[in-house]
């Protein structure tokens, strides 16, 4: 006959390890939320459509939408516990483009019931730098990305007593207008007018430091692509500099709205329109009127650019 005290213990451990089974078993579906494919679905948390909202309304440009009836009355309905979905929240972004004019705000993102997989805005920043000869050094910035400044100043140091810069621009529309203002910064005399940025409640402005590197010329290259920050960078160059700054390309994107960027686990990716830029009062229009005499010259290579440099020192 077996030990009554060993049937007793085998029947009551089942219940002992019933809790830590359920706590097990709500990780795993944490876990599985937060990194796995469920991301992919259409579906967010009431607490994380209320963060992505919240980042919106702080940091949009035309924050003026956030009255409007129709605006209070969706987010209301969006806004309601456990869940609600990206499209929902999509919907929302498109009701205040649609009420502030906004063509440059975002929201993208991951869902397989709609077949939408390709929805990252995110490029990754690189930099390049080499010499062209010995009097010309050459910068590629693909992005005014986290640290550009710091990886940008790197570079000039290796071309310290060089005469002409090339600052290879082509395709930069991304990044943060503070990397861009810094790298001006690094490239101008002391006391100029670099650029304004308005935001919805906040203007600033940002003028240069003492200290920089002086070449006899710089060379800016543009194209189609080149929007935004990477326009109010040239301008304020053009401006401050005249002469000794030639803008080399096609007519660039013409943004004067700059956007903050936001990058969510649940596979969101949201660019919102939150500052206009100017130069001195001017925008990209007074950009595209110093590129207009290359409307009609064949610029499709680097070496082409690089050419018309030359011919131009």
């Amino acid at each position: 006959m077996r030990d009554k005290t060993i049937i007793e213990n085998e029947i009551t451990a089942p219940k002992k390890r019933r809790p830590m089974l359920f706590i097990f078993i709500v990780l795993v579906f944490f876990v599985i939320y937060k990194f796995s494919l469920l991301n992919y679905f259409g579906f967010v948390t009431y607490s994380d459509a209320k963060n992505i909202i919240k980042d919106f309304e702080k940091n949009y440009l035309y924050s003026e939408v956030f009255l409007n009836k129709e605006y209070i009355e969706l987010k209301n309905n969006i806004l309601k516990p456990p869940f609600t979905s990206k499209q929902k929240i999509d919907t929302l972004i498109k009701l205040s483009e649609k009420l502030s004019g906004d063509n440059y705000t975002n929201f993208s993102y991951a869902d397989l019931m709609q077949g939408k997989l390709n929805y990252s805005l995110y490029k990754k920043f690189e930099m390049q730098s080499k010499k062209i000869d010995e009097n010309t050094g050459y910068i590629k910035l693909s992005g005014f990305g986290e640290n550009a400044e710091k990886k940008f100043f790197k570079a000039l140091e290796k071309m310290e007593g060089m005469e002409y810069l090339i600052l290879d621009l082509r395709g930069n529309h991304l990044g943060y207008y503070t990397e861009a203002i810094e790298i001006a910064d690094d490239l101008l005399p002391g006391d100029l007018e670099i650029a304004s940025v308005e935001f919805s409640n906040s203007k600033h402005y940002y003028s240069s430091n003492d200290f920089y590197y002086g070449f006899k010329k710089i060379f800016l290259l543009l194209d189609e692509e080149s929007a935004c920050n990477t326009e109010m960078f040239a301008l304020a160059l053009k401006e401050n500099m005249g002469d000794k700054v030639e803008l080399i390309g096609k007519k660039t994107k013409g943004m004067d709205i700059g956007q903050v960027y936001k990058i969510y686990y649940n596979k969101i990716n949201f660019s919102i329109s939150a500052y206009k830029w100017n130069v001195k009062g001017k925008t990209s229009e007074s950009l595209a009127s110093y590129l207009s005499k290359y409307n009609n010259i064949a610029l499709s290579s680097l070496d082409d650019y690089i050419k018309a440099a030359a011919s131009m020192k």
